[in-house]
């Protein structure tokens, strides 16, 4: 057989193939790094083209796109017309690149997110804006990216695909992720140092909850001395205590869009189809990659202690990553499974406590803590 090394691989392109301008948006986006492959990318790259093209074309590979909600609400604003900042732009460069490539987008994580807070009329309306984004010529979204232009609009308003899904109802995932982030929220608040509000995490994901890895994995990065976690949580210390909750839910949402490209990453394996997470946050990119790591590449957890010793003390990420792969590994007690059997109110139950901690605390509180 000859060796692969050898081997020359062509791809034929339409005379009108906007190659030159490919090149540039594959540029911009790697500089940025918006992508999280749940797969290992080639050699090349993530952001090459010719990556795709031998992907495609060699090896049958469908690429698949999990968006996150702040790249699709700006791609369907940018087709009424609106000027485009530079996250807009970046948006652009993400459609037009997937456009090119025959990569397919699956935002329903991010339409979930939006029903709950603005209805489902507001969901499905974005949805097909969406959709008319997706489905329309990359010339314009390259222009856009590319500085060419400052805006892009579509004649008229896109037709509402008749759609029996009820995008209000939050999902039972987003419920135990927001379970776990009230957690983690009440932990931050406490006087406590940051090894002391994850170990305390884990048990009690261990004793009262379930080890929820993406939530632990979330944690890991938002509790770590050095780890610049400043829009994970937003409104945390906020005297309008509302504003709190609304971040943990928001914060709940984050970690549902990970959890989605963890499950969709493991259940593709030995079939064609790749995922990919995009997301215009740099934090959250961090935890994916970090997330990827642990629980796909090496379900083991063996490097995890490496990678968080980027923002935590040797000894204690070595300490968190053992704990956390004791836990994946450990039985739970029969008493656990009895006690959910009797607890068929658990879900909302776990909530309402959680909340209820949550706009209890005040600046004046914490300051007595501390005293």
């Amino acid at each position: 057989m000859e060796n692969e090394e050898n081997m020359t691989f062509m791809v034929q392109l339409p005379a009108d193939f906007p190659l030159s301008d490919l090149q540039q948006i594959a540029s911009i986006l790697e500089q940025s790094d918006v992508f999280v492959p749940g797969y290992i990318p080639p050699d090349i790259g993530m952001y090459h083209p010719m990556g795709h093209f031998y992907g495609s074309t060699i090896d049958k590979v469908g690429i698949i796109l999990l968006p996150d909600r702040n790249i699709v609400s700006r791609l369907a604003k940018a087709t009424t017309g609106h000027k485009a900042d530079d996250q807009q732009r970046l948006a652009a460069a993400i459609l037009a690149f997937a456009q090119c490539l025959d990569i397919q987008f699956e935002p329903s994580i991010a339409y979930h997110e939006l029903g709950p807070s603005q209805g489902n009329l507001a969901a499905h309306e974005e949805l097909a804006r969406f959709r008319l984004a997706d489905h329309s010529h990359p010339r314009g979204w390259m222009d856009l990216a590319l500085g060419r232009t400052d805006s892009i609009s579509f004649p008229g308003d896109p037709p509402i695909v008749a759609d029996s899904r009820d995008l209000t109802k939050p999902l039972h995932r987003w419920h135990c992720n927001y379970i776990a982030t009230l957690k983690i929220s009440e932990l931050e608040l406490l006087p406590l140092t940051p090894l002391e509000r994850m170990l305390q995490l884990l048990e009690w994901m261990h004793h009262d909850f379930i080890v929820a890895g993406p939530a632990a994995i979330f944690a890991c990065h938002y509790f770590a001395p050095s780890f610049p976690r400043k829009r994970l949580l937003k409104g945390l210390r906020s005297e309008h205590r509302e504003r709190a909750l609304a971040g943990a839910a928001n914060a709940a949402w984050d970690i549902t869009h990970l959890s989605e490209f963890i499950r969709k990453s493991n259940d593709s394996i030995g079939t064609n189809n790749r995922f990919v997470f995009a997301s215009l946050d740099e934090s959250l990119r961090s935890v994916a990659r970090t997330l990827f790591t642990a629980t796909v590449e090496d379900p083991a957890l063996e490097r995890l202690a490496a990678i968080l010793a980027t923002w935590w003390p040797n000894d204690q990420s070595q300490r968190i990553a053992d704990r956390l792969s004791e836990l994946v590994r450990l039985r739970r007690d029969p008493a656990w499974y009895e006690r959910q059997r009797n607890s068929p109110n658990a879900i909302p139950e776990f909530i309402a406590q959680g909340e209820a901690r949550l706009r209890a605390w005040s600046p004046v509180t914490e300051d007595a803590a501390k005293e």
